[in-house]
């Protein structure tokens, strides 16, 4: 803003040299686009965004491996429903097109809190596997222990 406002009115301050001066005047918006911008430059990694849980568009980022040819599908969607029913907010990645790996860089990219898989092996187990963003061990949660695993 400089000294546009300022001038006009005759704003001015006296400097340690007695000097009369203008009023230089600033002005610095805090809106939501700057504090993103800041989160992501402050938490990430070289694989991506590590969201602060607090202001993390989801907590979770849910995982389906080979859902359509080993015909889980079903079973995954209503885990899905589960926890968005008991208000855990998920990124559910049920693309049948995509490897694995992808999937996983994907979501490190994008960064929830928590990526939790569902694939032949977990389910055989009554389990899924849950990993925190920027951890490196994975967990295998029992299906029925994740709502509360949550809400801890």
């Amino acid at each position: 803003l400089g000294t546009r406002f300022s001038k006009p009115f005759n704003l001015q301050y006296v400097d340690q040299n007695g000097k009369h001066k203008d009023i230089i005047m600033g002005c610095y918006g805090f809106g939501p686009s700057r504090v993103m911008a800041t989160i992501v430059e402050t938490h990430n990694d070289d694989k991506g965004i590590i969201w602060p849980e607090e202001v993390a568009p989801f907590k979770v980022h849910l995982i389906g491996i080979r859902n359509k040819e080993l015909g889980i599908r079903n079973q995954i969607e209503k885990f899905y429903q589960n926890l968005q029913k008991n208000n855990i907010e998920v990124l559910y990645d049920d693309r049948d097109d995509v490897r694995p790996g992808e999937k996983f860089a994907d979501a490190d990219l994008i960064g929830c809190p928590y990526r939790i898989v569902v694939s032949e092996r977990t389910l055989a187990e009554n389990s899924v596997e849950i990993k925190k963003r920027g951890k490196e061990k994975c967990e295998m949660i029992k299906i029925d222990d994740v709502i509360n695993y949550f809400k801890k």
